[in-house]
């Protein structure tokens, strides 16, 4: 069995998050789906990759949830495969693409304003509730755009 990706996307787009990772102080992008019905995360699995884990039990009587990620260069190509598809999430897309684009390869170094900067936007996107602080990008913009006038 295998999903659409229009039906991954709603399914990334409702139940996951597209994020930055780090481990040893090298940032990589995450995409995890968290669900109670593993054969859901199991055909994910199947059709791109990843792995599947437990989630911590929250409350007493609560279904067990799993949770399914897929991180690097095998989260970017399923991005990719979603571009076009992913309506709440695209801007996180986005900025992983942004990631993939900026990242230097094997040995070499990160321009350390670059990633901090994208690292600061999937923050920013990812933020739970109202946000006061403006999109980082539109500060860069308008910096930009003030320094040339």
């Amino acid at each position: 069995m295998s999903f659409s990706l229009s039906y991954v996307a709603g399914i990334v787009d409702g139940e996951g998050c597209i994020s930055f990772s780090s481990c040893r102080n090298v940032v990589f992008p995450r995409v995890f789906v968290t669900n109670t019905n593993t054969e859901l995360l199991l055909v994910l699995k199947e059709q791109f990759g990843g792995d599947i884990k437990p989630l911590s039990l929250r409350k007493p009587g609560w279904k067990q949830g799993h949770y399914w990620r897929i991180s690097w260069s095998p989260a970017v190509e399923l991005l990719r495969k979603l571009d076009g598809h992913l309506f709440v999430k695209r801007q996180q897309a986005a900025t992983v693409f942004a990631w993939d684009e900026a990242r230097p390869g094997r040995g070499g170094k990160w321009d350390q304003d670059a990633l901090d900067f994208l690292q600061q936007r999937m923050k920013w996107l990812n933020k739970k509730g109202p946000s006061s602080e403006p999109d980082p990008v539109d500060v860069v913009l308008s910096e930009m755009i003030g320094s040339s006038s």
